[in-house]
This record gives structure tokens, sequence and C-alpha cells, in this order.
């Protein structure tokens, strides 16, 4: 009498935590310089408001000026919250809150968590087309705005490629031994 057991082996394809850590310190990294740049815009802007003759380090010629753009119009609830809003205020600091709830979640490798990541890196990169707009409709250059559109840009890039490495399906393949 014989018998045939079949038994199904999986072979999975696994991440390497360090691939992961490598993704989390890069984001980790981009968040610290986000959230330098976002305060010093923020001190731009207010010491600017109470001191009209203050000349940031940002503020190369006419053309190439950051407190001109963050004392705009546009400097303060996107240009897009009415001054009387709850919201209503510099642009600055909703980068600082954003750099830091990134830097938060890059801490957590779980599939929701860089889901939001990639959902935020997105609405940033959608903030940023239309802040980069609002740079060409002031004819003005802002280097540290346009430094957190880069960093905004590599945000979305490796919480996209982290989201990939935690999406990667486990890979099954069945093989039949014969037990007799």
């Amino acid at each position: 009498m014989s018998t045939t057991i079949t038994t199904t082996t999986t072979t999975t394809t696994t991440t390497t935590p360090e691939s992961l850590r490598k993704l989390s310190t890069g984001l980790i990294f981009l968040c610290i310089l986000g959230t330098i740049l976002s305060y010093y815009a923020f001190i731009v802007e207010t010491t600017k408001e109470r001191d009209q003759s203050y000349e940031a380090l940002c503020d190369i010629n006419e053309y190439m000026s950051c407190s001109r753009v963050v004392t705009s119009g546009y400097g303060k609830g996107l240009g897009l919250i009415p001054n009387n809003s709850l919201f209503y205020f510099p642009n600055s600091l909703y980068g600082l809150g954003f750099y830091l709830l990134i830097a938060g979640l890059s801490m957590i490798n779980e599939h929701s968590s860089v889901i939001t990541i990639v959902f935020l890196g997105i609405l940033s990169n959608i903030c940023s087309v239309y802040l980069a707009y609002i740079l060409y409709l002031l004819r003005s250059i802002c280097v540290i705005c346009i430094s957190t559109y880069i960093i905004n840009a590599f945000i979305l890039i490796l919480g996209l490629k982290k989201l990939r490495i935690l999406g990667e399906e486990v890979i099954k393949k069945p093989t039949k031994k014969k037990v007799q």
C-alpha cells in the first residue's frame, strides 16, 4: 500500500529590515531639513512683519527674495484661507506640522502609516505646484520655497519606495512530495 502526501512549501520574498531602515532614515533626514527651512521661513516672516528694514539671508535681490514671498498675501493660509478663519496662519507653520508628522510616521513600518505618508506626499506636491505658480505670479524666486518643493518631491519618492517594499506579496510555489 502506497500513500501519497502532498505538501505545499511557501517561498516568500522578504524585504530586509535594512532597506526599510534606510528609507526611514532618508525620510527623517528630509523632514529635518524641511523643518529647519520652515522654521527659518517663519522667523523671516515674523521678523519682517515687525521690522521692515530686516534683510534675511535669503534676500539676494529684488527678484530673489524669500521675505517678499512669505510676507505676500499668499504667505498665510496658502493664499486660499480667509484671514478671519481659524486656519489662517503662516504657510511655514503648515510646513512645520507636515514635516513633523511625516517624521513621526516614518518611524512606523506599517502599511497604513506608509499609505498616509504617500497621501500627504501627494498633497504636499500638489501644494508645491500651486505655490510654485504663485512664485511665477509674484515674479519672484524664493530659495527656501523651492528647496521645500524639492524636499516634498523626495519625500513622496521615498514614501512610494517604502510602500512598494511593504506591499510585496508572498509568492507561493506549491511543490508535491511523494511519500511511500
